[in-house]
């Protein structure tokens, strides 16, 4: 079922059982059956919003990597996480681990803005989701990370969520368009968000996404596959931005 977060999983435990063979011998033997002790291996802590925090800065370091390549319907992507918001990093990274993200698909493509991917699209996401826990990402705004072109940050629900927490498996790229400085005033005048010197020297000469700056954290960053984006963005779409065609992430791999 589709549903939305506007700019708007887990791992299985296999257990393995091992046949005695008993050697082919001429001669009568005792069968004696080797009785293994049971370990039962602990269960995966649920990830809920009081918990989520340690969690995520535990997994963060036991998993510094920082690069991901992620393999779409329309070419591959490859990004920089920031260790600047070290939660959402780690957040990334152990969804991905899970194999979450493959076969998910883009739920919102918008010309000149964005490409929202990360919907799960079959039973086994919903497993994963279940498995992992119901939560959100605290909020890990910072002014030098900004919604420039290529830019990667994280979807969050706008209802009842005062403190602007991420949705921890929705993401979407920026493609942008360039603001005048009126434009940024009226946003500026609208949000209560005061761009800072460099945010507007960059969003009045580059493409970006500045009216969203300060509500969604910005984490990571294209550094190869800058041309997919416009690919993803470009397709035929219904009222709500859903492509026609569903549009595809195949697989996220995190590589250093």
């Amino acid at each position: 079922m589709r549903y939305f977060v506007f700019i708007l999983a887990s791992y299985f435990f296999v257990s393995c059982s091992q046949k005695l063979k008993e050697s082919p011998s001429s001669a009568p033997t005792s069968k004696i059956t080797k009785v293994e002790p049971v370990i039962e291996k602990p269960k995966r802590k649920v990830i809920t919003d009081d918990n989520v925090a340690d969690t995520l800065l535990a997994y963060g370091k036991v998993h510094p990597e920082t690069i991901a390549k992620i393999t779409t319907s329309l070419g591959t992507i490859k990004i920089r996480l920031f260790k600047e918001t070290p939660l959402h990093r780690a957040n990334f990274i152990m969804i991905a681990n899970t194999g979450y993200f493959d076969s998910t698909v883009f739920s919102r493509v918008v010309p000149n803005f964005m490409a929202q991917a990360g919907s799960g699209y079959n039973g086994t996401h919903t497993d994963l989701k279940t498995k992992m826990g119901a939560y959100t990402i605290p909020a890990e705004f910072n002014a030098s990370l900004f919604h420039k072109k290529g830019a990667v940050a994280m979807a969050r629900e706008y209802r009842n969520n005062p403190e602007k927490r991420s949705n921890p498996y929705a993401f979407y790229f920026v493609e942008g368009s360039i603001f005048s400085n009126e434009t940024l005033d009226i946003y500026e005048k609208k949000t209560g968000n005061k761009f800072t010197k460099e945010q507007r020297d960059y969003y009045t000469k580059n493409p970006g996404a500045a009216h969203i700056d300060n509500e969604h954290t910005v984490f990571g960053e294209i550094i190869e596959g800058f041309d997919v984006v416009p690919k993803l963005t470009a397709v035929e779409t219904d009222g709500q931005d859903w492509p026609r065609e569903d549009l595809f992430i195949l697989k996220v791999e995190i590589l250093k």
